[in-house]
């Protein structure tokens, strides 16, 4: 095993090449446990369900098929995981659906060292198939942008639209491209290291990435109000969303909400036309890029893509753009100039104007919750503009194959970073 990890690694750091040893070495004791026979065929290893409607499938795949040498029909088939996260549930439903019957699916969960049951009733099975047809025919015919989470796994995030470059800038086809979140952003200068791990080289985080009740409660806030903002009765909506936690973290909830309330009937009013909507810039820099050939040259066009969701987008009476942000944490009165520039021109250049209103809702900072709206013209605009360029010019000189590269710190936020064990042991 170590010669054959060492054959396949050597283009790889030691970070990457010690990740791929420790999924290698749990998946050889997971598989090697028992006297199994495994095998890998490419050329067969897909599930496909056809579209009633169209002419199409849909597909899943799985990796390895491992057998009974005793008893050749006593066959499971494995989808390797290297993350914490098993296979969805419309994937399952179209593996079970489209595999063989007399086969049965499981996840090699890598990270774990554990083989865990793909399991689904023939019922939510169809359900799941029904919804995935659905989606496929409103897919072939919608080409409007619906910017959401898979737009951190799309290959044309820099081209689509969503997320604009300034106004007569062209973003190449072949162009490299470096997915940032606004957390990302934030994080630099303060660790490159771990925002380089989590958007560009894809680390996965370890088992004390829990988070936190606090960041619990705050995300059940958001995911709340945002149901409550778009109905049309706010008030009962969130109640009725209240009945799915228990009472204690409901009281919590219901207190922020209460502190919501006071800060919408104090502040600027705004006509909100989507929540949980994901706006964003893409930066062009100069900067490293690998070619097909795994070489790395320098002063290359690189598009550095950042991405934020806005808690709520509308206009304002006077019809001015404006982006709400609701805050729950202790430090929620804080301004960070970063993140609203993020937010201002990121929605100035996608509806193209001159003036963008953002509205900080500071809920969760000792005192009376209030809002903080900030109104960017277009000279505060070409401010922020270049903030944004200079805090991520950096990224676009990130080596694109080397995990080593990105410099660290030691501080404080050591102690909630999920790549803190791993970043340790390559210091």
């Amino acid at each position: 095993m170590d010669q054959a990890i060492r054959d396949n690694t050597g283009w790889l750091d030691a970070i990457q090449t010690d990740l791929v040893r420790e999924l290698v070495t749990n998946g050889v004791a997971v598989l090697g446990a028992e006297d199994a026979e495994v095998v890998f065929d490419p050329d067969d290893n897909v599930s496909m369900v056809p579209h009633p409607r169209m002419h199409a499938y849909l597909d899943s795949y799985f990796q390895l098929e491992v057998s009974d040498p005793t008893n050749p029909e006593n066959r499971e088939r494995l989808k390797i995981r290297t993350g914490g996260r098993p296979t969805s549930k419309a994937e399952a439903a179209v593996l079970l659906e489209g595999g063989d019957a007399d086969a049965s699916y499981a996840d090699l969960m890598l990270a774990a060292g554990t083989v865990e049951p793909i399991e689904m009733a023939a019922e939510a099975r169809s359900a799941q198939i029904a919804i995935l047809e659905e989606l496929a025919e409103i897919h072939s015919t919608n080409r409007d942008r619906t910017p959401g989470l898979h737009c951190y796994m799309c290959s044309r995030i820099a081209r689509c639209g969503q997320f604009p470059a300034p106004k007569g800038y062209r973003v190449g086809a072949n162009e490299r491209t470096i997915r940032l979140s606004k957390t990302d952003l934030l994080g630099l200068g303060v660790c490159d290291r771990r925002s380089a791990w989590k958007a560009l080289h894809g680390i996965p985080k370890e088992e004390n990435d829990d988070g936190n009740e606090a960041s619990a409660i705050g995300l059940l806030f958001h995911d709340f109000v945002a149901t409550a903002t778009m109905s049309e009765n706010p008030d009962a909506a969130f109640a009725q969303c209240l009945e799915q936690v228990s009472p204690e973290d409901a009281a919590r909830l219901a207190s922020l909400y209460g502190r919501h309330k006071t800060v919408e009937e104090g502040h600027v009013p705004v006509r909100v036309g989507r929540v949980e909507y994901e706006i964003g810039v893409t930066v062009p820099l100069r900067g490293a890029a690998a070619t097909a050939n795994g070489q790395v040259v320098s002063d290359r066009a690189v598009s550095v893509v950042v991405i934020a969701r806005a808690d709520a987008v509308g206009r304002e009476s006077d019809n001015t753009p404006a982006v709400i942000e609701h805050r729950t944490g202790k430090t929620s009165d804080r301004i960070d100039e970063r993140e609203t520039a993020l937010y201002a021109v990121s929605a100035a250049r996608l509806l193209n104007v001159d003036t963008i209103a953002v509205h900080q809702h500071a809920l969760g900072a000792k005192g009376e919750p209030k809002c903080e709206r900030i109104v960017y013209g277009a000279e505060q605009l070409a401010e922020a503009e270049d903030l944004l360029v200079r805090t991520v010019e950096t990224v676009a000189g990130w080596h694109p194959l080397d995990a080593s590269e990105p410099s660290f710190s030691v501080g404080d936020w050591c102690a909630v970073c999920p790549f803190e064990s791993r970043c340790q042991r390559h210091r």
